[in-house]
């Protein structure tokens, strides 16, 4: 992969194919490759005439790390976005944002709507926009307490012991992954939401127990739309083949 510097932090990209941009931003415990590579995403986008960049957001893959939690949050993670736009001199971007991904990109569209066309949310819930149960910024600190287990928590639940899992198959350094989910990541308002005139697909699973589901975060955007995937979970949805077919039709669409 590729790498730029600004502000003196080096994030770690990687440009697939040719054709209209669209940036993957990656889920929370795993990387780009991970997220996006294995799970076909990559071939199923530039097939479809889509260039994909891909990021390796700080403290995870060959980008810059620290166990300082101040150095990561959605803040810190947006600005490598936009900076990273600007070092590629792209225009009229697309998003996809798999969970945490998608409190990325909503505040990227939010804050800077200028540079984005169209978004796909996937694999998350209304606590984009604050409403409970499912709010990341409530759930990340929690798993600095798995990540302190030194072997499987096989008495957690499922959907919170895989991210123990996901931790060491994707290799992360543990001492980051806490200060990363100790960080601050901040959900925008319904009133921001429905500021935000952007097409955006939300992608919910229907067993979604990590972030749940978005009906009513489609419902306060302007241009949004909802697809909910009968029987996926938090982490099926990646490999779901409707998953796939519907973002790419909705990108492709006029």
């Amino acid at each position: 992969m590729s790498k730029f510097t600004k502000n003196n932090v080096s994030i770690n990209y990687e440009v697939y194919g040719t054709g209209k941009p669209i940036i993957l931003l990656h889920g929370a415990i795993v990387d780009f490759n991970y997220n996006y590579v294995q799970t076909g995403w990559v071939y199923s986008l530039t097939k479809n005439g889509f260039q994909v960049i891909g990021m390796d957001f700080r403290g995870y893959g060959e980008s810059d790390k620290s166990d300082d939690l101040n150095f990561y949050g959605s803040t810190n993670f947006s600005n490598d976005v936009i900076n990273l736009i600007n070092h590629l001199k792209l225009e009229n971007v697309c998003l996809i944002g798999y969970s945490m991904g998608t409190v990325i990109a909503l505040d990227l569209l939010n804050k800077h709507p200028e540079y984005f066309s169209k978004a796909v949310l996937i694999a998350t819930g209304n606590g984009l926009i604050g409403i409970p149960p499912f709010i990341l910024g409530n759930i990340l600190p929690g798993l600095a307490k798995v990540f302190a287990y030194d072997s499987f928590p096989s008495h957690l639940p499922s959907h919170i012991s895989a991210y123990w899992s996901f931790l060491n198959e994707v290799g992360l350094e543990r001492k980051y992954m806490i200060a990363f989910s100790q960080a601050n990541y901040q959900h925008i308002t319904a009133e921001k939401a429905s500021e935000i005139d952007i097409p955006i697909l939300i992608i919910s699973g229907e067993k979604d127990l990590v972030l749940g589901q978005g009906q009513k975060v489609a419902q306060t955007l302007p241009r949004g739309e909802y697809l909910e995937i009968k029987g996926a979970n938090h982490f099926t949805l990646a490999t779901e083949k409707e998953t796939h077919v519907s973002t790419i039709e909705f990108l492709i669409k006029d």
